[in-house]
This record gives structure tokens, C-alpha cells and sequence, in this order.
């Protein structure tokens, strides 16, 4: 773990070609406006330092309600998609992953996204897709 970055109970940090983003269980939703696009805006632009990369946000350690909050706040912002080149969702049930693939119907597909239960998942996820991004 390098260049770590923690903001109100929000936690950034760069693994290798990963951004990784974790909330903590006190975290507050209520907060899911501007501030917090500006938040990550500004942590992955200093992460990445303008290059593109994938987002892996870990959702496990908050409440279910907390955890769909962020799952449409995230995935439906439109400013990330000039920031990242696919976002992973990592959350504790089957339920929440189903719940959020519903949630992700008619979603535009720009930036692709995916919904794991599995760590080594979504992480294998992200290397494909940052692999993808920048073939030769």
C-alpha cells in the first residue's frame, strides 16, 4: 500500500494500478453531494497523477442501506468516467451483488462495472480491464 489517503471515514490508496477505495463503518451517506464527488475527484486526479485508471471500492464494512447509497451515487456519477476506466464494487452478500445489478439496469455502459463478493475477483477484474485500456 502506497499514497494513502483517508477523508471523513474514507480511505484511498494505490496498489500498483489499482485505486482502492474503502469506506469505514461510521462513514455518513447523508454526505452523498458535491463534497464527496469532489473528494474523489481530487484523490484519484492525485493517485493517478492523469493517468486512467481502474477503481476497486470496497463496500463491506457499511450497512446495506449505506452500501446501495454509494452503489448509486458512485456508479451513476458522471464525472468519474473521465478519471477512471472501470469501477468494482466489492460487497458481503449475493443479495446486495443481485440488488445492484438491478440497480445498474439502464445505466449508460461507458465505464464498465462489476459487482463482486470476492476480493481476488474484482481485483483480477480491475487488471483485466487496466490491461485492456492500455494494450499496444
Amino acid at each position: 500500500m502506497k499514497n494513502e489517503m483517508i477523508f471523513d471515514n474514507v480511505k484511498f490508496w494505490l496498489d500498483q494500478h489499482i485505486i482502492h477505495c474503502s469506506f469505514n463503518e461510521k462513514f455518513d451517506d447523508r454526505i452523498l453531494d458535491n463534497d464527496i464527488e469532489n473528494l474523489f475527484i481530487e484523490v484519484i486526479t492525485a493517485l493517478t497523477i492523469g493517468n486512467c485508471k481502474p477503481i476497486l471500492i470496497d463496500l463491506t464494512q457499511v450497512s446495506n442501506v449505506k452500501a446501495c447509497s454509494l452503489y448509486r451515487f458512485i456508479s451513476r456519477n458522471s464525472e468519474l468516467k473521465s478519471y477512471v476506466i472501470s469501477k468494482s464494487f466489492l460487497v458481503k452478500s449475493i443479495n446486495i451483488k443481485l440488488l445492484f445489478k438491478l440497480l445498474n439496469i439502464g445505466n449508460d455502459g461507458v465505464i464498465p462495472v462489476k459487482i463482486s463478493t470476492n476480493l481476488n475477483n474484482a481485483v483480477q477484474y480491475s487488471n483485466e480491464k487496466y490491461l485492456e485500456f492500455n494494450a499496444f
